[in-house]
């Protein structure tokens, strides 16, 4: 029974993304601006100083990039003579810097949620949504928080095959860029994730005025955003305190069902010695014509580029899908968790009649249609890996009308686990035992180095991982570097190299690593 569920999901996601592509090609507004023109010239510089009370904008250098790129921000007046925590917020797709907090004549409802909130509580009405205009919402007491929202597009000049194209909040994949086996545009590949975490953040802190470290920072997003906040965040536990999604998107074209099969061979079944590496034809992948595509429709064809071929490239779409990664989040000191997340979808059943007169109305069915089964697969994933999400679900599709009466308390819940600039706040410590799973060959995190050398991309998983040990299951050979605070009495750090064995010839695919036989469980004791 269970099986043929699933199939029916499959079939229900795989139509519903048909929809998605048509309805965003022929009815959205046009959201791929093709002029080589600075689309933030009219921004502050770097340096500037910042600005109080009044949504504006930064330029800011994007080496991960390749040029330079902006953000809009909202300094609260509580926080003109205070260090503040910050909350960096991601646009949804087609979005660009001002999709979050709006103008300085016209701010949004996350500007607004800072200060007051709907004249009704969402929890206590069952039409929330008469309730979403925010220039109609009741003072509330004041939040001092700061809100970045960056620009998650190709910058003019930079990377990528074209400018101001969606970037997925990713880093993208280097087989389609300059150098790569199959190259498609003559830039080494833009950088998403890596510039929200190496560059805007660093930039924020140094310019702006705020509070700096994990215990200060929180990330949300909306649609697509949602997608990057648990993308990054999940890459990144220890980089923040509280992730959070609303009507976020978490199986980028693997939708609950899709996965192929693995054609990494039979199960339990490993090569005696490591085998020539093979790359997959990419049949689908990225040489795609953006120019030949209306409108928006290029940026449905750059997500071939941003990860590639959905079979071929499978390893590089696991290794950055949030459903994929919820055991990142299973990081625990004693039996409290050490990322807090909250996320909301809806329900995708529209309330208003007006709705259905909305020019982008089937877009915003067929989106939050899309979403709502990967929400479903994010908790489930979650609870798998024994980690708590507050996960609620909303009416109505992928409209601000129904996520707007909720920002406030979104805001309220994130702004509670940071540290406030008065001492109050309730950040998570971090955890003395945590696990994790990474498809890259050389990563840090919670304080632990780790390298992999193998022929292929797949991920390698850590378990159980504390100062007294921890359990390693993957191929190759894994060098592990072990913080300092679990030896403080020596000087030198310690390091343990492990034999994984050979892994297949081809890139893993999704269930390779669950296969009872394929590579090695290691367990490490370091006491």
């Amino acid at each position: 029974m269970q099986d043929r569920e699933l199939k029916g999901v499959s079939r229900l996601v795989r139509a519903l993304l048909v929809v998605t592509c048509f309805a965003l090609m022929v009815v959205a507004p046009t959201a791929v601006v093709r002029a080589a023109s600075d689309p933030f010239a009219h921004c502050e510089g770097p340096s500037a100083p910042r600005s109080i009370g009044v949504v504006a904008c930064r330029r800011e250098p994007a080496p991960e990039l390749g040029g330079t790129t902006a953000f809009e921000y909202y300094v609260p007046p509580g926080c003109a003579a205070h260090r503040c925590p910050t909350l960096y917020l991601l646009h949804g797709f087609g979005g660009d810097l001002t999709s979050m907090l709006g103008t300085p004549a016209d701010p949004s409802a996350w500007v607004a949620a800072l200060a007051h909130r709907p004249g009704v509580s969402p929890y206590a009405t069952s039409q929330p949504w008469r309730y979403a205009d925010q220039r109609k919402w009741k003072p509330a007491p004041a939040i001092d928080m700061v809100l970045v929202a960056p620009d998650g597009r190709t910058v003019p000049g930079g990377f990528g095959p074209g400018p101001l194209l969606d970037g997925f909040w990713a880093d993208w994949n280097p087989r389609y860029a300059e150098g790569g086996s199959d190259a498609a545009y003559s830039t080494p590949p833009p950088r998403f994730a890596s510039y929200v975490v190496d560059e805007l953040v660093p930039f924020v802190e140094h310019h702006l005025g705020v509070a700096s470290g994990r215990a200060h920072r929180a990330l949300d997003g909306e649609s697509l955003g949602g997608y990057g906040s648990y993308a990054i965040g999940l890459l990144h536990p220890d980089e923040w305190s509280t992730i959070g999604a609303d009507s976020g998107i978490m199986n980028i074209l693997l939708g609950p069902g899709l996965a192929t099969p693995s054609p990494q061979g039979v199960p339990g079944v490993l090569p005696p010695a490591q085998l020539p590496a093979v790359l997959l034809p990419a049949p689908l992948g990225a040489p795609v014509p953006l120019s030949a595509l209306p409108g928006p429709a290029a940026n449905i064809g750059v997500v071939l580029y941003a990860f590639g071929d959905p079979v071929a490239d499978e390893s590089y779409y696991l290794a950055r899908q949030p459903v994929d990664l919820a055991l990142n989040a299973a990081a625990f000191h004693g039996r409290r968790q050490s990322l807090m997340i909250r996320g909301f979808s809806n329900d995708t059943v529209p309330r208003m009649a007006s709705d259905f007169s909305l020019p982008g109305y089937l877009t915003s069915q067929a989106f939050e249609d899309l979403v709502l089964p990967t929400n479903i697969e994010m908790n489930q994933a979650f609870s798998q890996a024994g980690v708590a999400q507050h996960y609620e679900l909303h009416p109505g599709i992928h409209e601000d009308a129904y996520w707007n009466p909720w920002l406030r308390a979104q805001v309220v819940a994130q702004y509670a686990v940071v540290k406030h600039w008065d001492g109050t706040g309730h950040p998570p410590p971090n955890p003395t035992t945590f696990s994790y799973v990474s498809g890259a060959k050389d990563f840090t995190v919670w304080g632990w180095h780790l390298t992999v050398n193998r022929a292929v991309d797949e991920t390698l998983r850590l378990t159980d991982v504390s100062c007294n040990g921890l359990t390693l299951r993957g191929t190759g050979v894994v060098t592990v570097t072990v913080p300092r605070r679990c030896n403080p009495t020596h000087h030198a750090l310690r390091v343990v190299t492990v034999d994984l064995g050979p892994s297949m010839p081809v890139n893993q695919t999704t269930g390779a690593d669950t296969l009872p036989g394929y590579g090695r469980t290691v367990h490490i004791d370091l006491r």
